[in-house]
Formats: structure tokens, sequence, C-alpha cells
């Protein structure tokens, strides 16, 4: 395994915010007859069933693209419904190592992520055939297919790797690796939980989300942030 620090926009990385549970919080109304200056809703946040296995379209606007995911939790902001969502398929990144042996992440957007992306899917085509695919998809790279696990052979060695692995690293696992030039790269899977924001889409007759833009994602996050925080405290609390 390696370690690196991959900086997602509007990607909400939490290890416990899969310790959230289901509860329901109604949206409260203030009595007031200034309803456009007054604020009308209470911010909440449920956990979605584990058992619903449907997925829903996560929608980049910018480029027309759209990634499958299973929603995690629904979060009501100032009157506004956000879904949290984890990717469908197998979260993946591009990377290559840098001159001090590091590995660095290839953002999507980088003029390098043409000309890599292209190479790294023939080569996970001849190694896996039909059996996975690479795709271009927003916001992180997804293998779609059904990936092995790889099973842990010495608990207490990866124990210790976790202690060195800081609050601004993510850890990963190296799937495959090639050479292009001088460079070496590798297609890693993230081992951490990678969950998506988006809001609910304007059309009903649709179960489809739209992903925050990046000003979006600035003014949001931090709220989600805090209220995950928040039920998290509360359910510890409740716990002890």
């Amino acid at each position: 395994m390696a370690n690196f620090y991959l900086p997602l926009i509007a990607v909400f990385v939490a290890s416990h915010i899969a310790q959230i549970q289901a509860f329901t919080s109604p949206i409260a109304f203030r009595s007031t007859k200034i309803q456009s200056t007054s604020r009308l809703y209470q911010n909440t946040i449920h956990k979605v069933p584990e058992d619903d296995d449907t997925s829903i379209p996560f929608l980049d606007p910018k480029n027309n693209a759209f990634i499958e995911c299973y929603a995690d939790s629904i979060a009501i902001v100032d009157g506004i419904e956000y879904t949290i969502g984890n990717p469908c398929d197998t979260s993946v990144s591009l990377c290559y190592f840098d001159k001090g042996d590091n590995l660095i992440p290839i953002d999507l957007d980088d003029p390098m992520m043409d000309e890599i992306f292209p190479l790294a899917a023939g080569i996970v085509e001849d190694e896996f055939g039909e059996e996975l695919v690479l795709e271009r998809t927003p916001q992180t790279l997804t293998l779609v297919g059904e990936l092995e696990e790889e099973e842990d052979e010495d608990e207490e060695d990866e124990d210790e790797e976790d202690d060195d692995v800081s609050d601004e690293e993510e850890e990963v696992e190296i799937l495959l690796s090639f050479e292009e030039g001088d460079t070496e790269y590798v297609l890693v899977r993230l081992l951490d939980p990678v969950l998506l924001v988006g809001k609910a889409s304007e059309d009903e007759n649709e179960q489809k989300c739209v992903l925050l833009s990046e000003d979006e994602a600035d003014k949001i996050m931090p709220a989600l942030e805090k209220m995950f925080l928040e039920y998290q405290e509360e359910i510890d609390s409740t716990a002890s």
C-alpha cells in the first residue's frame, strides 16, 4: 500500500459518516408573516437505510457526464436538499512517482490525464478483458466490475502503517503500474471512503442529483461537515 494526498472538489471523505444511523427530523417552520426575511428551515440530516441499493446518477453539468452512486445520507441546509452518495463502482486514481519517490495523483482536469488515461484504460482491458473497465467519471475515476478484495496477511503490520498516515494523506492500494517515457505511473484503489455531494435535480420526473460547483462546495461543505460532526457527537454521547 501507499499513501498520498488527494484533493477532490466536492468530495467528502469521512470515516465516521458510516456510523450515522437513520433518524427523522422534520422541517420546522417559524410562525411569521414576513417569510421572505425569516429563516424557514431547520437544518437536518438523516441516514439512508443500508438495504436501499438504488443507484442514482450524479450529474456533472460542466462536462455533461455522470457517476452512479448509492445514497448514503440526505441533508437539508437552508431549505435545499443535498444527497451524499458513494460511487457504485470502485474509486481509483491515476498517479505517478516524482523524483523524490512520492506518489502524486493526477488531477482529472490536468492535461496529463488526457494523455495517460487512454494508456491506463488500454492496459486494464488487456489485463482483465471484459471483467474490469476503467471509466473517466466525474470527480473520481472508477473501475467498473468485480475487483477482488486483498486479504489481510499481517494485520499488525498494517496497523503500524496506519499509524504513520497523516490526516492529509489517503491510504491506497496499487493495482497496476506502467512506464511512459521516463515516468512510472500507477493505478491505485482508494481505500478510504469517497463520498460525493449533489443537489436534488429540478426535474421531478427523474431521480438524479447535480454535483456541486466549486463555489457551491465552498459554501455548503463547512455546514455539512459541522452537521456530521455534531450528529456523531450526539451518537457517541448516547452510546456512552
